[in-house]
């Protein structure tokens, strides 16, 4: 018999899952190391989460140019000996920097662990940061900076985080190529030798790991010896602005940028989960409500997103999309009137259970893999979550309720102390009669 093709498929329910993490292990040094193991593949990735980033840094970009450069050479081997070796190795590391620590990872053979690893910890313990290979670096940077100051998606993002954090504060840094070319090999000493200590580090070790592995950890790792306290987290002092708009203008630009963002709690506080389902029915997936809106029906824009974004010291929600500059005072006015829906109506209960499976199936994912498993885990050293916040997150979902997400609505999303900045052309921009 044929499919009827008209009637969608039944929905199952995911039925009950949950993450339990595993209390690290001690090495003999002193650092904690969280394994992830349930891997086929012979594989695994190591990764250190060492305290040191955006907050940590005296000069733009200089936590992101270390965390490159500590891998231009080292006491014993040059950057192209370092760049061979991995090659030849199959491995493949990479370095993220957050707000409070740098993620570091090798991800590797299990064969070739005990070649690769001695490479990756002697990089980070004493890289010599040579001078030729440094220049190299400041000039991809610089490129890449150079570019990315063209887009008005980045203009817009940079002013954005000046008006919410304070023009003074770490994330609202808007390095120039200027910025990046006075960086010298002493800001990477000076960055290095405060903060890539053995007392800093926290790792996470995932893959189809045996006793053979840990073992190479214990060897490479373990001589690895602190010298101090570890360095405490900080939060720099948050001094928003009292400019609550702004339209930034960039000539010759075809789109305008559109960022918002709202001011809410961090993750660990008891309103954070409820409001990330909020804002996911707002516009946290393809079927949310400014996609269906501004996108489907009205044709404003490609896409549009709303996320919320807790750090371990604040959360904010974020809006943002790219537009035809015609369209820009329409696609404002449309994220208000579906803001203020989610304020003065109760979301349909077929439409909140749609939301509630995205985001279940979204979290069921993590489990996929060990690696997924590991970076989860890695959330508690850059977010501030903690070892039951996956199981707390799936259950607060299951449960929400319609007049529990408006009361929070109510109680957040409030579209006076919402920050907006256009990036765009003025000259093509229309005019508003309401500014």
């Amino acid at each position: 018999m044929p499919i009827d093709r008209s009637i969608p498929p039944p929905f199952t329910d995911f039925g009950d899952f949950s993450l339990k993490v595993p209390d690290p292990i001690i090495l003999s040094n002193g650092m904690k190391m969280w394994i992830a193991s349930n891997g086929e593949e012979e594989i695994n990735k190591l990764s250190i989460y060492m305290t040191g980033g955006a907050f940590q840094e005296s000069r733009p970009t200089q936590a992101t140019a270390c965390s490159i450069a500590v891998f231009n050479g080292n006491n014993k081997m040059s950057y192209s000996q370092i760049a061979e070796a991995i090659d030849f190795y199959g491995a493949w590391r990479a370095a993220q920097v957050y707000d409070n620590c740098t993620a570091f990872s090798i991800s590797s053979l299990n064969d070739n662990f005990d070649k690769t690893l001695p490479i990756f910890i002697e990089s980070l313990r004493t890289p010599t940061f040579p001078d030729n290979e440094f220049e190299t670096l400041k000039r991809q940077l610089t490129v890449n900076c150079a570019m990315a100051r063209e887009k008005v998606k980045y203009i817009a993002n940079k002013e954005i985080m000046k008006l919410y954090y304070g023009k003074s504060h770490s994330l609202a840094t808007d390095p120039t190529p200027e910025d990046i070319n006075s960086l010298t090999g002493e800001h990477m000493r000076s960055f290095h030798a405060s903060f890539y200590k053995a007392q800093n580090c926290n790792l996470v070790f995932a893959g189809n790991i045996s006793d053979k592995e840990i073992a190479t950890v214990e060897t490479v790792v373990g001589e690895w010896m602190p010298d101090g306290a570890p360095t405490p987290q900080v939060e720099p002092p948050f001094t928003p602005s009292d400019e609550m708009f702004k339209i930034v203008d960039k000539q010759g630009a075809v789109q305008s940028a559109i960022v918002m963002m709202l001011k809410t709690v961090p993750r660990r506080h008891p309103d954070y989960f409820k409001l990330r389902i909020l804002v996911t029915v707002l516009g946290g997936y393809f079927g949310s409500r400014l996609m269906k809106n501004i996108r489907e029906e009205k044709g404003y824009t490609y896409g549009i997103s709303a996320n919320h974004s807790g750090r371990a010291f604040d959360g904010y929600i974020g809006i943002a999309t790219e537009c035809d500059t015609r369209h820009t005072w329409n696609v404002i006015n449309e994220i208000h009137n579906e803001i203020k829906r989610l304020r003065d109506e109760l979301i349909p209960q077929h439409e909140l259970e749609t939301v509630k499976r995205h985001m279940l199936s979204d979290l069921a994912k993590t489990l996929d893999t060990p690696f997924n498993i590991a970076s989860y885990i890695g959330n508690m050293f850059c977010y501030g979550t903690y070892p039951t916040y996956f199981n707390d997150q799936v259950q607060e979902i299951r449960n929400v309720t319609s007049q529990q997400l408006q009361d929070i609505a109510r109680c957040y999303l409030d579209t006076t102390q919402l920050r907006t900045v256009i990036a765009c052309d003025k000259n093509i921009l229309p005019k508003n009669d309401n500014l």
